[in-house]
């Protein structure tokens, strides 16, 4: 059933970002109004997953519209967003009621007021009006009717899902493509989390060698994981045969780096494809996209909708979600786990944390769930 609470104005606590110095952290109360309208609900939120990518969020704010998600209302701090469950406190939107849980996009906050539409058993679509020109993945948010979100595999799902989406796309991708003819792939960042899983999914799916790039203090760690045949260092780079076509698969957004890459491979290198980047928080979008330099962005949502447009969203989520459960498996192996949960309670714990990652200072086998009370 649904129902309001106290129709005076609720306190929330939330945890800002400074824009250009995205270690900073500030936490404050604020207020929202209550009294809600046709369509609207208040989600408390419980616990929610903390990974580079949510500092990529955050880098690419500006260009890229993520502080535009959950506006602040100041011009010099945002919310980081982050994936989590929260769970309905109030509602007058039908078929959304209190105490029901759902996983999707929020703000480090304690309270976030939706607007929802087309909504179903499986969930709701956010269509308050600031985000309607925003990515259309980033607005579903899902009913966790049946699930238990304080089991371990709820917390791998939080932590790992939003990563698996782009992991998963961009396999899908280059399968459709043919691998651009490759016969060997070169996946910078090795041992961050997209792009190990991107490894998963692309393994069995072609002939090429999948050869993981990464520093020499994650080399052992990346030699543990299953996803690739060899692992180089990025000081052997060189060592590499540079007369196989190659593709580089670039999650690390290291402009000294990509243009080691094109001097090394140079016409063997049959495609340059960028899904992320994982150390470089000052990416510059213009520093790359020179067609003759092979260059090219992977968003994984509009190839997301691409495919659902050609097989069917059941078909293409069926298949996701059934790669996702097999990657969890994988990595929380309790006899060799390939990431091990950490657990931070509240905003003071969340702000060290988002500061270890801005710092690089997080391990590649550390998964960060934050709990607040």
């Amino acid at each position: 059933m649904t129902a309001q609470i106290s129709s005076a104005p609720l306190t929330i606590r939330r945890l800002l970002s400074r824009k250009d110095q995205l270690h900073e952290s500030r936490i404050e109360d604020c207020q929202i109004e209550v009294r809600l309208r046709e369509g609207e609900a208040i989600i408390q939120l419980e616990r929610f997953g903390l990974t580079t990518n949510n500092i990529t969020y955050a880098a690419f704010g500006d260009a890229m519209g993520y502080w535009n998600f959950f506006p602040t209302g100041q011009d010099d701090w945002g919310h980081m967003p982050v994936w989590g469950i929260g769970r309905v406190v109030a509602s007058v939107a039908p078929g959304i009621e209190v105490g029901e849980q759902y996983f999707g996009y929020y703000p480090m906050a304690t309270h976030l007021k939706v607007l929802a539409d087309k909504v179903s058993a499986g969930g709701f679509v956010e269509v308050s009006s600031h985000r309607q020109s925003l990515p259309a993945a980033y607005n579903y948010y899902t009913n966790y009717a049946g699930k238990d979100a304080t089991t371990a595999e709820s917390d791998y799902r939080t932590l790992l899902r939003p990563l698996f989406l782009t992991s998963y796309m961009l396999a899908d991708y280059l399968i459709v493509n043919d691998f651009f003819g490759a016969r060997q792939i070169v996946i910078s960042s090795a041992s961050s989390k997209t792009a190990f899983g991107s490894a998963f999914c692309i393994e069995g799916t072609s002939d090429a060698r999948i050869i993981g790039l990464t520093s020499a203090r994650n080399r052992g760690f990346v030699h543990r994981l299953e996803c690739y045949q060899s692992v180089v260092t990025y000081d052997e780079l060189a060592s590499i045969d540079a007369d196989i076509p190659t593709l580089y698969i670039d999650f690390s957004g290291d402009n000294p780096l990509r243009e080691r890459i094109h001097q090394h491979f140079g016409d063997n290198l049959v495609h340059d494809c960028y899904a992320g980047s994982a150390s470089n928080l000052e990416f510059n979008f213009d520093s790359i996209g020179d067609a003759e330099r092979k260059t090219h962005f992977f968003f994984a949502a509009p190839h997301y909708r691409k495919r659902v447009q050609e097989l069917g969203g059941p078909a293409v989520l069926g298949a996701m979600d059934a790669k996702q459960a097999e990657f969890i498996q994988a990595l929380s192996n309790p006899q060799a786990p390939w990431i091990k949960l950490c657990f931070s309670e509240g905003f003071e714990q969340a702000a060290q944390v988002v500061a270890q990652l801005c710092h690089n200072q997080v391990a590649p086998d550390e998964g960060h769930i934050v709990v607040l009370p």
